[in-house]
């Protein structure tokens, strides 16, 4: 189901973010003099089983409550839950175990408050290791699975048929492709539809460096799903009038020598390069260009470039990368002090020691926020109808104060963005003329995209069109 389907349709419950605690009255508390004045109740933590400004989003069962086997997946004291991913991809082993590391932080830590409701989380970690993700999605539906969430695979194109034919809901960490992106049954946190490019960061690239919009390059790994990537950035671009003189794409697996990219855009005159990949890679590629003694104006990439991974591997040879972001800083020694990204850091640091903290990590974490806050507000009678509907139907998710406010009930991404710069090897905020806190939220930060990306995977069951929700999707 597409979001704006449920908007016609009449879906208008929101996730309820106010728990125990948030609608208390203010606590009155006497001063020497004999005056009375109000203090606003504790903002819980994550050891009350609180996040950010979510409130309370773990805990016991409410006094009185009696929960059932109410859905598949779910049982009076349990509910199964999946996170897909990557990281056992033999070309780059480890690829974005984040997802996996902040899965089990979260599940290990919700368990402790008492689980959502009551009912702790069996979490499944199923790794698609680049090429099974299809597998993953049957095995998903053959075990019962709840929901798959805060997970993302490079191939997300297969295997959506088979997660619909058994009505399975995937509140996603990331998506790649179109047939996943715009798939009946999906949620994100950070919305990526296929119709729109968020073009903020560009249009503040090319303010920044107008003489190298004439001389842009463009490179991506060989994988169909970043090619597409890639040609979506190509027609953004386009609208603005810019001018690409290298395209080109390398192999995904691994690039054993990266001097012959480095002496092609060199040799094209390539000032500027739009970026598709991952961190280590690009790092790659700049260390090389540094060594044969070229240098970029600026590099623009995406938001899972926000990594250690990058400056580790290329210092200050990465300088003027520029990473799109809608996340606050997390990084460390960069995360405001009681924020939510610092709860971010602690989560991993005491729930998953040694764990990868990167921005996929961050970004599975609002995916988990997401999905918890939801089924608390479902109570006993926990279904896949009911989380589905609160989630799609949100119009301001923040992740508890993880990143800038997304509307998720609409088929649009996020207008609101802000921009990491390296600069000396370290990644800094640039000066991107905020609007909203450290955020940019201008009405023209999104392109509207004409091409033919792909389209979503469909629910097999003619019902759903009539009464999209996961218990008529499944094929009957």
């Amino acid at each position: 189901m597409r979001r704006s389907r449920a908007i016609a349709l009449g879906m208008a419950l929101t996730v309820v973010v106010a728990a125990c605690g948030r609608d208390e009255e203010p606590a009155a508390t006497t001063t020497s003099a004999g005056s009375t004045q109000t203090t606003a109740p504790a903002v819980p933590g994550l050891a009350e089983g609180g996040f950010g400004d979510l409130g309370v989003v773990c805990g016991p069962a409410p006094e009185g409550t009696e929960n059932t086997a109410s859905d598949v997946g779910v049982t009076a004291d349990s509910i199964q839950v999946s996170t897909v991913s990557d990281p056992g991809f033999a070309g780059r082993p480890g690829l974005n175990q984040e997802m996996f590391d902040t899965a089990e932080a979260f599940a290990d830590w919700c368990n402790e408050q008492g689980g959502i409701n009551g009912r702790t989380l069996d979490l499944e970690l199923r790794d698609a290791a680049l090429t099974l993700f299809q597998q993953q999605m049957i095995d998903a539906c053959e075990q019962g699975d709840f929901m798959t969430v805060g997970g993302g695979a490079v191939f997300d194109d297969t295997g959506q048929e088979d997660r619909l034919a058994c009505g399975l809901p995937n509140i996603a960490g990331y998506v790649v492709t179109a047939t996943a992106a715009e798939a009946d049954l999906t949620v994100q946190p950070i919305p990526n539809p296929a119709s729109s490019l968020p073009i903020g960061d560009l249009l503040y690239l090319q303010e920044q460096f107008p003489d190298s919009v004439d001389k842009i390059g463009v490179l991506t790994g060989n994988l169909p799903t970043t090619v597409t990537v890639a040609e979506r950035y190509k027609e953004g671009i386009a609208q603005l009038g810019w001018e690409v003189v290298y395209d080109d794409e390398y192999p995904a697996a691994g690039v054993e020598d990266w001097r012959p990219f480095a002496e092609g855009l060199k040799s094209k005159g390539v000032e500027a390069l739009i970026w598709v990949g991952e961190p280590v890679n690009l790092g790659k590629l700049l260390t090389t260009a540094q060594a044969v003694d070229y240098e970029l104006q600026w590099i623009r990439t995406d938001a899972n470039h926000y990594d250690p991974k990058l400056t580790d591997e290329a210092g200050a040879a990465a300088d003027n990368t520029f990473v799109r972001s809608v996340f606050a800083p997390f990084l460390e020694g960069t995360a405001e002090a009681g924020s939510a990204s610092e709860q971010y850091n602690q989560l991993i640091d005491q729930y998953k020691p040694g764990g990868v903290k990167a921005y996929l990590g961050v970004q599975a974490l609002s995916s988990w926020l997401l999905f918890a806050t939801a089924a608390r507000d479902c109570g006993a009678d926990l279904t896949r109808d009911c989380v589905f509907e609160k989630t799609t139907a949100t119009t301001s998710w923040s992740g508890g104060g993880l990143h800038a406010p997304v509307d998720l009930s609409g088929d649009t991404g996020p207008a609101c963005f802000n921009l990491f710069q390296v600069v000396d090897g370290e990644f800094t905020l640039a000066e991107i003329g905020a609007t909203d806190g450290i955020y940019n939220c201008d009405d023209g930060n999104l392109a509207t995209l004409t091409g033919d990306y792909g389209t979503g995977a469909r629910c097999p069951n003619p019902a759903y069109a009539d009464d999209p929700k996961p218990s008529n999707c499944a094929e009957a």
